[in-house]
C-alpha cells in the first residue's frame, strides 16, 4: 500500500511541476501582452494629442481666414464705393471722346473678329485701320481723365486698395491651405490612433485569455499540490506507525527475552541452592538476571 500511495504522490508532484510550468509560461505571455497593450495605448494617447494640436492649429488658422476675408471683403466695399464716385465723376466729365471703357471694348471686339474669323484683305485692313485710330482715341480719353485730380486721385487709390486685396487673398488660400493640411493631419493621426486602439484592444484580448489560462494552471496546480501533501502526511503517518510498530515488536522481544533469561535464571538458582554445581554460562545468567 505504502508503494502504491508513494507512486501517486510523485504522480501528483509531477502533474503539479508541469502545471507550475503552464502557469508560469501563461503568465509570461499574459505579462508580454500587457505590455504591448501598454505601449499601445500610449501610442493611440500620442497620435489623439497630435491630432488634437492639429485641430487647435487648424481652427486657429480658420480664424485666421475669416479675418482676413472679413478685410478683403472690406477692402472689395471701398473699393466699390470708389468706383461709383468714379463712375459718378466720369458722367459728368465732357469727354471730346468717348470714355475709355467704351473705346476699350469696342477695340476687344473687333480683336476678337480680327481673330476668330475669315476676314477680306479689305475687312483685314479696316479692322486694323479702326483699331488703330480708336487705340489712339484711347490715349486721349486715357490723358483727358487723368487730367482730372480728383478722379486720378480716386483711380490711384483703387488700384491701391486692388494690390491690397489681391494680397489678401493670396494670404486667405496660403491660410486655407495650411488650414486643410492641418485637417488632413488630424483625420490621419485620428485614424491612425483608431488603428492602434484596435491592436491594443487585441492585445488586451490575448491577456484576457492567456491570464485566465494562468489562473486555471494555477488552480490546477494548487489542487495538485495539496493533494501530493495529503499523501505525503498520510505517507508520513504510515512511516511513523511502521516505526512505532518495529519498535513495540523489539520491546516485545526484549522483554520476552528478558522473562526467558529470567525464567531459566530461577532454574539454575534453584538448583544451585539444592547443591549442584554452576559452571560459567550459569554464573553469566545469574548475573544478568540479577542474582548476583
Amino acid at each position: 500500500m505504502l508503494e502504491r500511495l508513494l507512486k501517486r504522490k510523485e504522480e501528483l508532484e509531477s502533474k503539479a511541476e508541469e502545471l507550475q510550468e503552464k502557469r508560469d509560461e501563461y503568465n509570461s505571455k499574459a505579462s508580454n501582452y500587457s505590455s504591448k497593450r501598454n505601449e499601445l495605448n500610449e501610442k493611440a494617447r500620442e497620435h489623439v494629442s497630435k491630432a488634437q494640436e492639429c485641430k487647435e492649429e487648424r481652427d486657429s488658422i480658420n480664424k485666421k481666414v475669416k479675418e482676413k476675408k472679413k478685410e478683403r471683403d472690406e477692402l472689395k466695399d471701398k473699393i466699390s464705393s470708389l468706383y461709383d464716385d468714379i463712375n459718378e465723376i466720369k458722367d459728368e466729365m465732357d469727354y471730346s471722346v468717348n470714355q475709355p471703357e467704351k473705346i476699350k471694348n469696342k477695340i476687344e471686339e473687333l480683336e476678337f473678329e480680327q481673330q476668330t474669323n475669315v476676314l477680306s484683305s479689305d475687312r483685314e485692313k479696316e479692322i486694323i485701320d479702326k483699331i488703330s485710330e480708336l487705340r489712339e482715341k484711347y490715349r486721349e480719353s486715357k490723358s483727358q481723365i487723368e487730367q482730372n485730380k480728383e478722379l486720378s486721385e480716386k483711380m490711384e487709390e483703387v488700384d491701391e486698395l486692388k494690390e491690397e486685396a489681391s494680397k489678401m487673398h493670396e494670404e486667405v488660400l496660403n491660410h486655407a491651405d495650411k488650414a486643410q493640411e492641418m485637417h488632413e493631419k488630424m483625420i490621419e493621426h485620428f485614424d491612425k490612433a483608431d488603428e492602434v486602439r484596435n491592436e491594443a484592444d487585441e492585445a488586451h484580448k490575448n491577456f484576457i485569455e492567456a491570464q485566465e489560462k494562468a489562473n486555471s494552471f494555477h488552480s490546477e496546480f494548487i489542487n495538485a499540490k495539496r493533494d501530493a501533501e495529503d499523501f505525503e502526511k498520510v505517507i508520513s503517518g504510515l512511516k511513523k506507525n511502521k516505526v512505532k510498530k518495529k519498535a513495540q515488536k523489539r520491546e516485545r522481544k526484549s522483554r520476552k527475552q528478558e522473562e526467558e533469561v529470567k525464567e531459566r535464571a530461577e532454574e539454575v538458582y534453584e538448583s544451585f541452592k539444592k547443591g549442584e554445581s554452576l559452571d560459567t554460562e550459569d554464573l553469566m545468567l545469574l548475573q544478568r538476571a540479577g542474582f548476583v
